[in-house]
């Protein structure tokens, strides 16, 4: 009813009033150029902007400046808190990082206002508008992503120059008829009413450019006073924690964390900016000088002044990322999360492609992590028992027996979970190129034979459990070697696991991979006549011998697929895994 009421206010001024109108229609002008150039860069990046974001992040002094840099390069700082909201989920960055991400990209949003008010509102800012629009759209004609996203891009600066002139258009009208200045509240009280102005104006349009937009140009036409100005930037930076918070809503635990910590910096910093408010201005007095800005160029100083504010808000909050986390952990708690339900596939991801091929790398482990668990439960190991190579011998010959039903396991906790990963990568590989949508296609291969494996191990279970217990000694040795074998495998992959979970070359990963691939031949009863001469001997009957080499045959098919697995999900370098995949006896 509310939105009702406000579509029918803006339709009455539109309608009735020309300047109105011109204003509104450069406000909407502005937030579709807005739009193009967030998606634009998607595009135009390639995944570079992920990759800047992964590598420069390794400290909060370093994730800060690189929060800063690509907000100032992309001008989106949504398109920056998505795209580290998108890394929380899949943990490729830490809370702490992520936090410090955002105080950068807040930073880096003040260049906005410096943009604006550089141009110049002498000259007719819609000339730089038409040549970009024109180029836009011929690039956007060509079917390579990259010159796609440069045309977008083009497009959204052509639509920002345009909107803003449409807007300066309009104030410049709109001062004929009614002077808005004039209705200035001194005061406390006035700063107060126009930080809720400026609060509600980006929480409506859900954009802070966009609202300093407008305010740079409302000033620069003289329609507000200076200090309502710097009130409304104040209100403008307090209503960005809105849409923070909205956008957070469909995010996991880590992404309302984050939000958390920008809703944090944001009210902090506006306090502080309101208590100082008059210092801050005397201080941009002060500066203007001596970096050339004349002492009438008030557009300027208020970009100035957006700037200190926030630069101050980041000098005061900065040392204090790692209670911001704690804070934050404490308000936000961890849900309990079923094995069934997916823990890495945010769909925030799913139009990224770095980061939906990392979404299900990290699923397809967790996967794998579930089922090896069950495969461990099935042979009668408990995994916590688990811990270094000295343990397979005891663990083997101890004498105990766990009920796992590995079909129940499969249809009730793994089968959905193997689903989700297969329907997410098959509609995340329409927004990849060709080497992308080839590595998604080998995750999805790997969570196959993930399951095929439980399904392997289901097989010859039975036999397991039935022969280890039998009076025969022959046939319980054998049985026992192919326990020993398979639990060595699920071993020395979880190794491998940890190993890549602390970034240990992947050389040495893919060394052990092919030495493991080695001693697959321990398997091989038939090429080493093992069961031929107990046979001979009559130490075990031809039962045992056709149950054995079939246990046997699916054992070494387990444990070349466990190698399978590991080659893919363990080894990023695509010739790496190219080696490996040469020498994959399953395919």
């Amino acid at each position: 009813m509310l939105i009702l009421l406000l579509l029918l206010i803006i339709g009455f001024f539109v309608v009735s009033q020309e300047n109105i109108k011109i204003i509104f229609s450069g406000i909407a002008i502005f937030l579709i150029g807005m739009y193009f150039m967030e998606h634009g860069f998607k595009l135009f990046s390639g995944g570079a902007l992920q990759r800047v974001l992964e590598e420069f992040t390794n400290n909060n002094m370093r994730s800060l400046i690189t929060g800063f840099i690509t907000t100032t390069i992309v001008q989106s700082s949504s398109l920056i808190s998505i795209i580290v909201i998108s890394f929380l989920s899949v943990e490729l960055i830490s809370l702490a990082r992520g936090i410090a991400i955002i105080f950068g990209a807040n930073l880096g949003s003040t260049t906005t206002a410096w943009i604006i008010s550089s141009i110049g509102f002498d000259i007719k800012i819609s000339l730089f508008a038409m040549p970009m629009l024109i180029f836009g759209v011929i690039f956007r004609f060509s079917k390579n992503n990259t010159y796609i996203g440069l045309g977008n891009v083009l497009l959204g600066l052509g639509f920002i120059f345009l909107g803003i002139s449409y807007m300066k258009d309009g104030f410049d009208t709109l001062k004929d008829s009614i002077d808005l200045a004039s209705y200035s509240i001194g005061g406390y009280l006035g700063i107060f009413i126009y930080i809720l102005i400026g609060a509600i104006s980006t929480i409506v349009i859900q954009s802070s450019a966009a609202t300093m937009a407008i305010i740079i140009t409302a000033l620069a036409g003289g329609n507000i006073l200076y200090i309502d100005a710097l009130a409304l930037a104040i209100g403008a930076n307090v209503g960005t924690t809105v849409t923070a918070v909205l956008a957070s809503l469909s995010s996991n635990e880590n992404g309302k964390r984050l939000a958390f910590g920008h809703f944090i910096f944001n009210i902090s910093t506006g306090l502080i900016a309101v208590f100082l408010i008059y210092t801050l201005r005397d201080l941009v007095e002060f500066i203007s000088p001596f970096i050339g800005i004349s002492k009438d160029n008030y557009t300027m100083k208020l970009a100035l002044f957006h700037t200190i504010f926030n630069l101050l808000g980041i000098i005061i909050l900065y040392p204090f990322i790692s209670q911001i986390v704690k804070l934050a952990e404490k308000f936000i708690t961890d849900k309990y999360q079923k094995k069934s339900k997916p823990l890495y596939l945010a769909q925030a991801n799913i139009k990224i492609p770095y980061n939906a091929m990392v979404s299900i790398q990290k699923e397809t482990i967790r996967l794998y992590q579930f089922a090896q668990k069950a495969i461990l439960h099935a042979l009668s190991v408990h995994t916590s028992q688990l811990n270094n190579k000295e343990d397979i011998i005891k663990v083997v010959n101890q004498n105990i027996k766990i009920d796992t039903n590995l079909d129940n396991i499969y249809q009730k906790e793994l089968k959905s979970l193997y689903s989700d990963i297969i329907e997410y990568a098959l509609i995340s590989q329409q927004n990849m190129n060709s080497e992308q949508s080839q590595y998604v296609t080998d995750l999805k291969h790997a969570s196959n034979l993930v399951i095929k494996i439980l399904k392997d191990t289901r097989d010859i279970q039975k036999n397991i459990n039935f022969y280890l217990n039998s009076k025969n000694e022959f046939i319980k040795e054998e049985y026992k070697f192919i326990k020993t074998e398979l639990v060595t495998f699920i071993f020395e992959i979880n190794q491998l696991r940890k190993q890549f979970d602390n970034d240990i070359d992947e050389i040495e990963v893919s060394t052990i991979i092919q030495v493991d691939k080695d001693r697959l031949q321990n398997l091989d009863v038939i090429g080493n006549g093992r069961i031929d001469s107990l046979i001979k001997e009559e130490k075990i009957t031809s039962k045992m011998a056709t149950s054995v080499i079939n246990d046997t045959s699916n054992a070494y098919e387990i444990c070349a697929n466990l190698l399978n697995v590991a080659n893919i999900l363990f080894i990023k370098d695509k010739k790496l895994r190219e080696l490996g995949e040469l020498e994959d006896e399953t395919k």
